[in-house]
């Protein structure tokens, strides 16, 4: 469609081969070519400004471990180290931060079977699916039995973007 209406043939195409729930085992390059361009120029993000250091060192080798060449962006902004505890921890971790945080939205990530019971009643907590946060950013970020998001390419994919959601603090709950 975009080859028909757009006869120069010069276009910006963006994406993430570790947002691809599904796979992306091609390069752009490839992808491109099979497609109809040929002629590519590449240049990939270098530099993160939403989600800090921290995050990202501990969402880097998630991805990684299915997609080696993933590209990862450096991080420019430090945050607070990333915080590991258990499920029965999540109500508690909730209604701390939201007295300790006047503004922000946290969000926690589950699947619908991961047993996290009740949260406190508050329009500053979000409670969504893995495959429902791409695109979305929240200051806190819990994701609860991270290891229940699935196997494979999918579930690597699910488990990166959601830890890369937050844009201060990550908390993952076992």
């Amino acid at each position: 469609m975009l080859l028909q209406r757009c006869p120069l043939r010069s276009f910006t195409v963006v994406g993430d081969r570790a947002q691809a729930r599904h796979g992306f085992r091609e390069s752009w390059e490839e992808r491109l070519e099979r497609v109809g361009l040929g002629t590519t120029h590449q240049t990939s993000l270098t530099i993160n400004y939403r989600t800090p250091q921290e995050v990202m060192a501990a969402a880097e080798p998630v991805i990684r471990a299915a997609l080696p060449d993933a590209n990862v962006p450096t991080s420019i902004r430090s945050g607070p180290p990333v915080r590991h505890g258990q499920v029965d921890d999540l109500e508690k971790l909730l209604t701390d931060w939201l007295a300790a945080n006047a503004d922000g939205v946290a969000c926690v990530i589950a699947t619908h079977d991961a047993g996290w019971g009740s949260l406190p009643a508050s329009p500053r907590v979000r409670v969504l699916s893995p495959e429902l946060v791409k695109g979305l950013e929240f200051d806190l970020v819990v994701l609860v039995k991270p290891d229940g998001f699935g196997d494979g390419i999918e579930g690597a994919v699910d488990r990166y973007v959601a830890m890369t959601r937050a844009t201060q603090q990550l908390v993952i709950l076992r």
